[in-house]
């Protein structure tokens, strides 16, 4: 859904401070150790936004994508971790094989998980730029749903 041209309580033009929030948020994303926060920086703007629902929608759609990736992490970080771990003690139970095969599996999802975050980044911001409400398969209803509670579309 295309909406009107505004600006945002922050002064500037609401597409831009859109475009903002995907790239705070995408940016951060791949710098090491940096990445764990990055969802910090959409869920800033969605708090201090208060005029633009389209803002907010874009802000609260940046930081859902940047949190499923955060979720996928953490789980598969786990995952890997307890396959080393198997893989340090396999001289011994014989598991070499099955380790390596998990880690190189789940390190391979989480690159694709990741390039395909910033495909659908990408083309949010693009959109959001565009002043076009893009949402995002799996996050986009539910931003939709939490930005807009209490507000009204542009």
């Amino acid at each position: 859904m295309k909406v009107n041209p505004h600006k945002s309580s922050l002064g500037m033009d609401a597409n831009v401070m859109a475009l903002i929030c995907y790239i705070a948020a995408f940016v951060l994303s791949w710098i090491p150790y940096v990445k764990y926060v990055a969802w910090v920086a959409p869920l800033i703007v969605f708090f201090i936004e208060k005029e633009s629902p389209f803002v907010k929608f874009h802000a609260m759609q940046a930081f859902l994508l940047e949190a499923v990736v955060w979720i996928f992490q953490v789980i598969f970080g786990i995952i890997i971790a307890a396959a080393w771990a198997s893989y340090a003690s396999s001289w011994y139970y014989g598991s070499l094989g099955a380790s390596l095969g998990i880690v190189s599996i789940l390190s391979i999802l989480l690159v694709i998980i990741g390039i395909v975050v910033t495909i659908f980044a990408i083309i949010a911001l693009i959109k959001a730029y565009g002043y076009f409400e893009y949402k995002i398969p799996g996050v986009g209803n539910l931003a939709m749903k939490f930005s807009r509670k209490g507000n009204t579309p542009v």
